[in-house]
Protein backbone atom coordinates (compact mmCIF):
# COMPACT_ATOMS: atom_id res chain seq x y z
CA UNK A 1 0.00 0.00 0.00
CA UNK A 2 2.81 2.28 1.05
CA UNK A 3 4.50 1.87 -2.46
CA UNK A 4 0.93 2.31 -4.28
CA UNK A 5 0.67 5.43 -2.42
CA UNK A 6 4.20 7.47 -3.22
CA UNK A 7 3.77 6.43 -7.16
CA UNK A 8 0.26 7.75 -6.65
CA UNK A 9 1.65 10.97 -5.54
CA UNK A 10 4.95 10.47 -7.94
CA UNK A 11 2.44 10.65 -10.38
CA UNK A 12 0.25 13.58 -9.03
CA UNK A 13 3.11 15.67 -8.77
CA UNK A 14 4.11 15.12 -12.43
CA UNK A 15 0.64 15.84 -13.26
CA UNK A 16 0.85 19.43 -11.36
CA UNK A 17 4.71 19.92 -12.66
CA UNK A 18 2.98 20.39 -16.21
CA UNK A 19 1.60 24.05 -14.87
CA UNK A 20 4.90 25.50 -14.41
CA UNK A 21 6.53 24.03 -17.75
CA UNK A 22 3.18 25.32 -19.56
CA UNK A 23 3.50 28.71 -18.39
CA UNK A 24 7.27 28.82 -18.53
CA UNK A 25 6.95 27.75 -21.79
CA UNK A 26 4.19 30.29 -23.12
CA UNK A 27 7.09 32.91 -21.43
CA UNK A 28 9.82 31.54 -23.18
CA UNK A 29 7.76 31.63 -26.79
CA UNK A 30 6.28 35.55 -25.49
CA UNK A 31 9.85 36.61 -25.32
CA UNK A 32 10.61 35.04 -28.90
CA UNK A 33 8.08 36.46 -30.54
CA UNK A 34 8.86 39.89 -28.97
CA UNK A 35 12.58 39.92 -30.12
CA UNK A 36 10.89 38.96 -33.64
CA UNK A 37 8.19 41.46 -33.57
CA UNK A 38 5.44 42.81 -36.02
CA UNK A 39 5.89 44.71 -39.24
CA UNK A 40 3.12 45.95 -40.41
CA UNK A 41 1.97 46.64 -43.98
CA UNK A 42 2.93 50.31 -45.81
CA UNK A 43 0.52 52.71 -45.64
CA UNK A 44 -0.39 56.24 -47.39
CA UNK A 45 -1.51 59.49 -46.39
CA UNK A 46 -2.06 62.55 -48.43
CA UNK A 47 -0.05 65.77 -46.87
CA UNK A 48 -0.53 69.59 -47.80
CA UNK A 49 3.43 71.36 -48.73
CA UNK A 50 3.05 74.52 -47.14
CA UNK A 51 4.20 77.13 -49.71
CA UNK A 52 8.03 78.65 -48.56
CA UNK A 53 8.56 81.32 -50.80
CA UNK A 54 10.80 83.05 -48.45
CA UNK A 55 13.65 81.14 -46.41
CA UNK A 56 12.85 77.80 -45.17
CA UNK A 57 13.36 78.93 -41.51
CA UNK A 58 11.19 81.94 -42.42
CA UNK A 59 8.40 79.80 -43.19
CA UNK A 60 5.07 79.04 -41.34
CA UNK A 61 4.60 75.71 -40.54
CA UNK A 62 1.72 73.22 -40.66
CA UNK A 63 0.15 70.98 -38.12
CA UNK A 64 -2.34 68.86 -37.49
CA UNK A 65 -5.27 69.56 -35.91
CA UNK A 66 -5.37 66.86 -32.92
CA UNK A 67 -3.34 65.65 -30.80
CA UNK A 68 -2.20 61.58 -30.91
CA UNK A 69 -1.88 60.07 -27.43
CA UNK A 70 0.70 57.15 -26.83
CA UNK A 71 -0.82 55.56 -23.96
CA UNK A 72 1.99 54.88 -20.88
CA UNK A 73 1.48 50.78 -21.75
CA UNK A 74 3.81 51.55 -25.25
CA UNK A 75 6.89 51.10 -22.45
CA UNK A 76 6.72 48.01 -22.41
CA UNK A 77 6.82 47.95 -26.40
CA UNK A 78 9.21 48.88 -28.71
CA UNK A 79 7.92 50.62 -31.36
CA UNK A 80 9.84 52.40 -34.86
CA UNK A 81 7.70 53.64 -37.17
CA UNK A 82 9.14 54.96 -40.45
CA UNK A 83 7.89 57.36 -42.91
CA UNK A 84 9.19 58.24 -46.43
CA UNK A 85 7.44 60.98 -48.89
CA UNK A 86 7.70 61.52 -52.47
CA UNK A 87 8.15 65.20 -52.38
CA UNK A 88 11.56 65.83 -50.42
CA UNK A 89 13.22 68.89 -52.56
CA UNK A 90 9.64 70.50 -51.27
CA UNK A 91 9.00 69.78 -48.24
CA UNK A 92 10.45 67.79 -44.76
CA UNK A 93 7.68 65.74 -42.45
CA UNK A 94 8.34 65.98 -38.55
CA UNK A 95 6.96 65.34 -34.97
CA UNK A 96 6.97 67.52 -31.91
CA UNK A 97 5.41 67.71 -28.51
CA UNK A 98 1.32 68.35 -28.51
CA UNK A 99 2.69 71.36 -26.19
CA UNK A 100 3.98 73.11 -29.26
CA UNK A 101 0.94 73.54 -30.19
CA UNK A 102 -0.15 75.84 -27.24
CA UNK A 103 2.51 78.52 -28.43
CA UNK A 104 2.09 77.49 -31.99
CA UNK A 105 -1.80 76.93 -32.60
CA UNK A 106 -2.61 75.64 -35.91
CA UNK A 107 -5.80 77.83 -37.96
CA UNK A 108 -8.45 76.05 -40.01
CA UNK A 109 -5.89 75.41 -42.73
CA UNK A 110 -3.59 74.10 -40.45
CA UNK A 111 -1.01 76.39 -40.60
CA UNK A 112 1.28 77.77 -37.44
CA UNK A 113 2.33 81.31 -37.23
CA UNK A 114 5.23 79.49 -36.34
CA UNK A 115 8.51 78.82 -38.20
CA UNK A 116 10.59 75.66 -37.59
CA UNK A 117 13.44 77.42 -35.51
CA UNK A 118 10.48 77.95 -32.99
CA UNK A 119 9.60 73.74 -32.40
CA UNK A 120 11.82 71.12 -30.88
CA UNK A 121 11.54 67.97 -33.26
CA UNK A 122 11.08 64.22 -31.85
CA UNK A 123 11.59 63.22 -35.52
CA UNK A 124 12.15 64.36 -38.53
CA UNK A 125 12.08 68.17 -39.36
CA UNK A 126 13.90 70.09 -41.91
CA UNK A 127 17.31 68.39 -41.63
CA UNK A 128 15.16 65.31 -42.96
CA UNK A 129 15.92 64.23 -46.38
CA UNK A 130 12.74 61.89 -47.77
CA UNK A 131 12.78 59.31 -44.58
CA UNK A 132 11.99 59.68 -40.73
CA UNK A 133 12.63 57.06 -38.21
CA UNK A 134 10.65 57.50 -35.07
CA UNK A 135 10.79 55.65 -31.83
CA UNK A 136 7.57 56.09 -30.42
CA UNK A 137 7.11 56.83 -26.81
CA UNK A 138 4.36 57.59 -24.41
CA UNK A 139 2.78 61.16 -24.72
CA UNK A 140 0.85 63.05 -26.87
CA UNK A 141 2.39 64.47 -30.03
CA UNK A 142 1.62 66.40 -33.11
CA UNK A 143 2.83 66.02 -36.87
CA UNK A 144 4.23 69.08 -38.65
CA UNK A 145 5.72 69.69 -42.36
CA UNK A 146 7.34 72.76 -43.38
CA UNK A 147 8.10 73.90 -47.27
CA UNK A 148 11.46 73.88 -48.05
CA UNK A 149 12.76 77.50 -49.68
CA UNK A 150 11.38 78.75 -52.96
CA UNK A 151 8.70 76.47 -52.67
CA UNK A 152 5.52 77.56 -54.64
CA UNK A 153 3.94 74.29 -55.22
CA UNK A 154 0.49 73.54 -53.77
CA UNK A 155 1.11 69.57 -54.75
CA UNK A 156 0.53 67.22 -51.97
CA UNK A 157 3.01 64.76 -50.51
CA UNK A 158 2.10 61.11 -50.31
CA UNK A 159 3.61 59.95 -47.12
CA UNK A 160 4.14 56.45 -46.79
CA UNK A 161 4.40 54.80 -43.66
CA UNK A 162 4.76 51.91 -41.74
CA UNK A 163 6.18 50.30 -38.14
CA UNK A 164 7.47 47.26 -36.14
CA UNK A 165 6.73 46.24 -32.91
CA UNK A 166 8.38 44.52 -30.47
CA UNK A 167 9.01 44.09 -26.32
CA UNK A 168 11.69 46.43 -25.35
CA UNK A 169 14.53 45.08 -23.49
CA UNK A 170 13.37 44.49 -19.98
CA UNK A 171 9.83 43.11 -20.16
CA UNK A 172 12.41 40.63 -22.18
CA UNK A 173 14.49 39.77 -20.19
CA UNK A 174 12.27 39.67 -17.04
CA UNK A 175 9.65 37.00 -19.07
CA UNK A 176 12.72 35.40 -20.26
CA UNK A 177 14.27 34.81 -17.08
CA UNK A 178 10.91 33.60 -15.37
CA UNK A 179 9.81 31.52 -18.27
CA UNK A 180 13.41 29.79 -17.65
CA UNK A 181 13.33 29.40 -13.93
CA UNK A 182 8.99 27.96 -14.69
CA UNK A 183 10.41 25.52 -16.99
CA UNK A 184 13.39 24.03 -14.55
CA UNK A 185 10.90 23.90 -11.88
CA UNK A 186 8.49 21.79 -14.04
CA UNK A 187 11.27 19.46 -14.87
CA UNK A 188 12.43 18.99 -11.36
CA UNK A 189 9.23 18.46 -10.24
CA UNK A 190 8.61 15.69 -12.84
CA UNK A 191 11.99 14.18 -12.45
CA UNK A 192 13.37 14.82 -9.22
CA UNK A 193 16.99 14.90 -8.64
CA UNK A 194 18.54 12.80 -5.44
CA UNK A 195 21.68 13.95 -4.30
CA UNK A 196 23.13 11.18 -2.16
CA UNK A 197 26.29 11.32 0.11
CA UNK A 198 29.10 9.28 -0.37
CA UNK A 199 29.79 7.16 2.77
CA UNK A 200 33.14 8.93 4.90
CA UNK A 201 36.18 6.47 5.34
Amino acid sequence: LMQNDREAKAMMVRILSVLPLATGALCVLIVLIGAIGYTSSPEEVEVPIPPCPLGGEDCKVGMNQDDLSIPSSFMLLNVETTMHWDHPDDAWVGVVDAQTAEECPPDNQGLTDCTASDMTFLAGGPESTDTMVWDIEPGDVRFVTGGRTNTLTLETNIVTHFYHVGLSVIPMLLLGVVGVALCLSGVQMAFPLRFTKKDEG
